[in-house]
C-alpha cells in the first residue's frame, strides 16, 4: 500500500521544555531546537512543534497547542507499579493511580506540561 507510520507530533508554545519532559520520562536525548525537535522511544517518534509558528502559516490552521483530551499516548512497561513510583519521584503528577483492570493490563495515566495525556501500562503474562 505505500503506507508506513511516521511519527507522533506534540504542538506546544514551549517546545524544549516538553522534550526536556519526555528526555526525563524515557532516558532518551532528544534533538532539535525551539522550532521543531525530536526524541525517538524504540520504534516511535515523538516530534515537538512550535505553536507559534504553525499559527503563522495558514496550512496548519487545524492545529492548536493543548487543544485536546481526546487523544492518549500509550507505552507499555514491565511494571506499571515500579514505573508509577519513579514517576513520582521526579516530580510527575499523575491522574490516578495504578489500577488492573478487567482485561487483565494494569496502568495509570500522567500529563505532560502542555496537558497531553500519557499512559503506562503493564500487560498479563
Amino acid at each position: 500500500m505505500g503506507i508506513r507510520f511516521g511519527d507522533v507530533t506534540l504542538i506546544s508554545r514551549e517546545v524544549l521544555r516538553l522534550r526536556a519532559f519526555y528526555e526525563g520520562i524515557f532516558g532518551k536525548k532528544g534533538e532539535g531546537d525551539a522550532v521543531h525537535s525530536g526524541l525517538r522511544i524504540g520504534e516511535l517518534a515523538l516530534s515537538f512543534d512550535s505553536a507559534e509558528l504553525l499559527a503563522q502559516n495558514p496550512a496548519f490552521g487545524y492545529a492548536a497547542a493543548g487543544a485536546s483530551n481526546a487523544v492518549v499516548i500509550s507505552f507499555e512497561v514491565e511494571d506499571a507499579d515500579a514505573e508509577y513510583e519513579r514517576l513520582l519521584t521526579l516530580g510527575v503528577l499523575t491522574l490516578n493511580c495504578p489500577t488492573t483492570h478487567s482485561w487483565g493490563a494494569r496502568s495509570f495515566q500522567f500529563r505532560d506540561p502542555d496537558g497531553n495525556i500519557l499512559n503506562f501500562r503493564s500487560l498479563p503474562g
